[in-house]
């Protein structure tokens, strides 16, 4: 039995200077959160809302996939029992995807490459100097200055000559 899916990639600017956010109503959006049903809910948010909106949507995907998982680990304990009488699988939860325009998303992944590896290499120089010539090639594209730490990053890894 084989088994697709397929999800569409929304690949447009999540900039949207006539959408209102979803979360304080404000019109002028810089975010935008996807959750990949039929049809697909789009949610969006402008820069002071993205952070904890992010936050928030993040959690309730974390609890959301625990609850899938504990459905699965009662599943499998009843089929094991009685594989008669089991009810059919649990679905996967849809999944989410999200893009910005916010700095507090670089400054989130800055982080995060930043911190020590557990199990794969660190990231080499090579790579770290590509992160910060994508981010000087987006610059102009995102919402508000550029904060200190983001510049110091750069700073740290200059353009190759």
């Amino acid at each position: 039995m084989r088994s697709e899916v397929s999800i569409p990639i929304d690949n447009s600017d999540p900039r949207d200077p006539a959408a209102r956010c979803d979360r304080c109503g404000r019109e002028g959006t810089i975010a935008r959160a996807v959750r990949h049903t039929e049809p697909p809910l789009v949610l969006r948010y402008c820069g002071d809302c993205w952070p904890v909106a992010q936050e928030e949507l993040e959690e309730r995907q974390r609890d959301v996939q625990e609850q899938s998982k504990e459905a699965h680990r009662a599943w499998v304990d009843v089929s094991r029992r009685n594989p008669q009488a089991a009810p059919p699988a649990p679905q996967s939860p849809p999944g989410w995807s999200s893009a910005s325009r916010s700095w507090y998303d670089v400054r989130k992944f800055l982080t995060l490459i930043a911190q020590p590896t557990q199990g794969g290499p660190a990231a080499t120089s090579a790579q770290l100097a590509e992160i910060a010539a994508e981010i000087r090639a987006t610059a102009i594209e995102m919402d508000g200055p550029m904060p200190p730490d983001v510049e110091e990053f750069l700073a740290r890894h200059p353009p190759s000559p």
